[in-house]
């Protein structure tokens, strides 16, 4: 059987590498997965969703306080107009223990999937280049 994954997933298959896993880490897995492609998407490079994508991360001129707040709000809002499957997110700055000046964010919200609802956590860093890498939180 092919692991669960959107459509694009199914098609260029990503979701066949997810055979054989739990339907619960294969959801997780493709939320994460389309999370990094959401955050790595600056605001105005969709034409037809000029709402689509976040203002770049790494050139916000105000206090970093402030920065970090208008980067999770940024993030917060992005996340429940483009992500059906999580609603009710939570999103919050973390510092990196190895380098203070990297942005981290803990991202928490409820997923919606196949009738059920579960609280579901993710890890998302900024890397030097502006891509986002999301993993899905461990308990």
């Amino acid at each position: 059987m092919i692991g669960y994954g959107s459509l694009f997933e199914r098609l260029n298959g990503d979701a066949a590498k997810r055979a054989g896993q739990q339907r619960e880490d294969s959801v997780m897995e493709s939320l994460a997965a389309h999370l990094a492609k959401m955050l790595s998407t600056r605001a105005g490079s969709v034409q037809t969703l000029p709402d689509y994508g976040l203002p770049d991360l790494n050139d916000m001129r105000l206090s970093l306080h402030d920065s970090l707040n208008q980067a999770r709000d940024s993030i917060c809002r992005f996340i429940e107009a483009y992500e059906p499957r999580l609603s009710s997110v939570q999103v919050v700055s973390r510092s990196e223990p190895n380098d203070p000046l990297k942005l981290a964010f803990a991202i928490a919200g409820v997923l919606e999937v196949a009738g059920s609802r579960r609280q579901v956590s993710f890890s998302a860093r900024l890397d030097g280049s502006g891509n986002v890498q999301v993993r899905p939180a461990r308990p």
